[in-house]
């Protein structure tokens, strides 16, 4: 009984998705796709005051009302199927919309919630996932490998700046997860 307890924990367990949420966040970093159970954390990454406030005509409504401080936490567990779009109340530039559906397998959930930017990118390119990213490679169009790199944790900055303008492909991988971004060089 006790092995069927534990079992039926791990099967149901659900995840926490950390957003570090402060001025100049990029919106995409601030839009994670979810599964019906798991928990959003935002981590205040400033010292100004601000809120996590959901749209009136979101899926699910929630108000972490106005906290102050660095390190500062609201989470919200989402259960209902849809899209929620949410900002900071004193600065509206601060926003993002969560996107919870029923069910994703470990590498739809890597694919859906890899961001990247700028795109187009001049200097540094940054990408984000929900995942630690353990490396990346840099491919021209013609296939061949220009650069690679190792990851650096959830966010990784990768310098393009001494590339040609032109269009680049970057593979970034995660334990045997990978996907590849199309990426514009000004």
């Amino acid at each position: 009984m006790f092995f069927c307890f534990i079992a039926m924990n791990i099967l149901t367990a659900q995840n926490v998705i950390e957003i570090a949420w402060g001025q100049g966040i990029n919106e995409s970093v601030a839009s994670p796709t979810i599964e019906a159970g798991d928990t959003v954390l935002w981590t205040w990454a400033d010292a100004l005051q601000k809120s996590v406030t959901s749209f009136s005509n979101g899926t699910e409504a929630f108000d972490s009302g106005m906290l102050k401080g660095i390190n500062s936490e609201y989470s919200y567990t989402f259960s209902k199927i849809g899209v929620t779009e949410y900002q900071n109340d004193s600065d509206p530039s601060m926003h993002g919309k969560v996107t919870v559906v029923s069910k994703l397998s470990t590498e739809e959930k890597f694919v859906k919630n890899l961001n990247f930017f700028p795109n187009p990118v001049k200097n540094d390119l940054t990408i984000s996932s929900l995942f630690k990213i353990d490396s990346y490679q840099i491919y021209n169009v013609l296939g061949s490998l220009i650069a690679e790199g190792k990851g650096t944790g959830n966010v990784t900055q990768v310098d393009m700046g001494r590339l040609n303008s032109g269009l680049y492909f970057v593979k970034v991988s995660s334990g045997s997860m990978q996907t590849t971004l199309k990426i514009a060089k000004k």
